[in-house]
């Protein structure tokens, strides 16, 4: 019987601490994974509360991968892009009047509160 095969009363064996530092090596890997997953869920998690950013949407479009087009295909993209195109006309378009509505309501109140603080007395500054 060997050194490292006999048993031992109060000590451990050699294979116990090699057994114990791969646990402990494959145990960091598990935690390093595990901090990564939880980051990557945060991230999934706040992605649809995230303001619409350009940068990112360049970056993505940058990793996507070039295919050749043929003429039916390239014609295609060209009516989906002018679709996609003119679908973000009618909305900016949209925006646009919702947003003057807003302002002309917001002047009509405020003209409404300049009349009322006149009748009431209020004008006068020092």
């Amino acid at each position: 019987m060997s050194v490292d095969e006999r048993p031992r009363r109060f000590g451990r064996r050699r294979a116990d601490f090699e057994a114990l530092e791969a646990a402990g090596e494959s145990l960091g890997a598990l935690r390093a994974e595990l901090t990564l997953l939880r980051e990557e869920n945060a991230r999934l998690k706040a992605a649809p509360h995230q303001a619409p950013d350009i940068a990112a949407l360049l970056g993505r479009a940058r990793t996507l991968p070039e295919t050749p087009l043929d003429d039916a295909s390239l014609a295609d993209e060209m009516t989906r892009v002018l679709v996609e195109g003119l679908v973000v006309r009618e909305s900016l378009l949209e925006i646009c009047q919702e947003i003057e509505r807003a302002m002309v309501s917001f002047e009509a109140r405020l003209k409404a509160l300049d009349t009322t603080v006149s009748l009431h007395g209020g004008g006068t500054r020092a």
